[in-house]
């Protein structure tokens, strides 16, 4: 991976770290010789592992929080605030998915995954908000889907959620930009995971179809974008969403 010298000893937080995709970000600012806060609900034995293999596993701090809680998010700040006393990069990743016909969706599943997907991360970045703008160069990067840009049957409650999230990064990019504190996105398309393997095989053929490259992505390439929009490389990228997709919604 390329190295980003900016990156060297920066502090940075990572949200939904336990998923796939959350550790392979986590291992690629730990490549960069960041220090990495990574958080946590549940299974955290993964984390561990990453933390006792990699080389700069003891730059690897692990926290549980979840996010759904008011409380446990002030506390995790207050931590925060005395434990660094700045951040510089936040990765807002933590996302859940209630797939089911709009027909049959409960009230709970599509408030469910609003809460957790977008209000948890305006809680987050909230609170987070004056350790950011005490960095001299932050970032925010928030992980979408390409399901906010194009049709995904039984999931209006995360397409509503990941769209709202990308109107909610172009709007916190232009309030934060003159602040010093940058704020982009990602939106993966069908990438290598464990969430992806609870899919339909038939919808994942259907999908495969689709993209030009004819394969999943890798969660590595999902990790790469994010260090990249994290690093001074994209200096003058403010309020951009970069899909990793394999040009899947160019078709």
């Amino acid at each position: 991976m390329y190295k980003y010298n900016d990156l060297i000893g920066k502090d940075v937080l990572v949200t939904g770290a336990s998923g796939d995709i959350g550790q392979a970000i986590c291992a690629k600012f730990l490549e960069q010789d960041c220090r990495v806060y990574a958080l946590y609900k549940s299974n955290v034995s993964e984390l561990e592992t990453l933390k006792s293999s990699h080389e700069r596993g003891s730059n690897l701090h692990l926290l549980q929080c979840d996010l759904a809680d008011s409380d446990a998010v002030a506390g995790l700040c207050r931590f925060l605030t005395e434990k660094v006393k700045k951040l510089d990069v936040l990765i807002n990743n933590a996302g859940i998915v209630r797939d089911s016909l709009f027909a049959s969706m409960s009230v709970e599943d599509f408030t469910t995954v609003i809460d957790t997907n977008l209000i948890g991360t305006f809680k987050l970045t909230k609170e987070l908000l004056m350790l950011l703008r005490s960095s001299d160069s932050a970032a925010i990067v928030n992980v979408a889907s390409i399901a906010a840009i194009i049709p995904s049957v039984g999931q209006s409650n995360y397409s509503a959620s990941k769209g709202a999230l990308l109107g909610f990064t172009r709007t916190l990019a232009a309030e934060l930009a003159p602040r010093g504190v940058r704020v982009n996105a990602v939106a993966p398309g069908m990438i290598e995971s464990r969430m992806v393997k609870k899919v339909s095989r038939t919808v994942v053929r259907d999908v495969l179809s689709s993209i030009p490259l004819k394969r999943l992505g890798k969660c590595d390439e999902v990790a790469n974008a994010i260090v990249y929009l994290s690093s001074s490389a994209s200096s003058y990228i403010i309020g951009q969403t970069i899909v990793i997709d394999g040009g899947l919604v160019m078709r």
